[in-house]
């Protein structure tokens, strides 16, 4: 009898070891409630979490502006939310935990470029291993400094940008990056030169090239009629003076 009942008390001893072991390998879930600029609760937007790896774990809010999104490890979190605009913030997970990130509470950069729209380079300096690349015009919240980069030239061909300066809050410098301290409003404006992608002096070269080659190819093909024309003209003597001989 005493062999039976130490089996319960075995089984409730195995229990009380792996019960805290499955509950520490568990994933921790973040409960997100996402209030939008104008504080209500922005409904289908996309919830992006990076981890300091650049690795990713995404979700959509409901009609509440709510989202669960399962991560891997308790650690911090780049959250960033796009619908109509951006909002960028900060999570530390330590278990399950409920968040709530507030672009009312927030200021906002507009990041626009003239005259044609590029792609920037964006992160908060909270949270500098990810950096996003957005295509202005964009806005974007914050909470904390965010650097904007802007490249220093594009190429279209037949065409080239080459950045000339970045103007925001009354301030303008030819310096790529700028660092904003999300304290107010920004309005960020790149302005580009429009240039050839190949310089005047260059298209003259090409210019001088082709024709150069157009005249030599006018005049082999001339050349080429002046001898067919020549071989024509000395067949037909011969065939004269064989029927004159004849």
């Amino acid at each position: 009898m005493r062999r039976y009942a130490l089996i319960p008390l075995a089984i409730l001893a195995v229990i009380l070891v792996l019960a805290p072991v499955a509950m520490a390998s568990s994933d921790p879930t973040v409960n997100i409630t996402v209030i939008g600029a104008d504080g209500q609760p922005l409904a289908s937007a996309k919830v992006t979490l990076y981890d300091e790896g650049g690795n990713k774990y995404e979700g959509t809010t409901d009609e509440n502006g709510t989202v669960s999104i399962t991560v891997p490890t308790n650690a911090t979190y780049l959250a960033v939310v796009k619908s109509g605009y951006y909002i960028l913030d900060t999570i530390t997970v330590e278990g399950d935990v409920n968040v709530t990130i507030d672009a009312s509470g927030m200021y906002y950069a507009n990041l626009t470029s003239t005259p044609k729209a590029v792609d920037v380079e964006v992160y908060l300096t909270a949270f500098d291993d990810v950096k996003l690349k957005l295509t202005t015009n964009v806005t974007v919240y914050a909470p904390s400094d965010m650097n904007v980069t802007y490249p220093a030239e594009i190429t279209e061909f037949p065409y080239k940008y080459v950045l000339e300066k970045i103007e925001y809050d009354g301030m303008e410098t030819n310096e790529t990056t700028v660092t904003l301290d999300m304290t107010e409003d920004y309005v960020v404006t790149a302005q580009y030169t429009k240039t050839f992608f190949i310089t005047l002096e260059y298209w003259i070269i090409i210019i001088l090239v082709l024709i150069v080659i157009a005249a030599i190819a006018i005049a082999w093909s001339a050349g080429a009629r002046t001898a067919k024309a020549m071989i024509s003209e000395w067949r037909e003597r011969r065939r004269f003076v064989r029927r004159k001989k004849k």
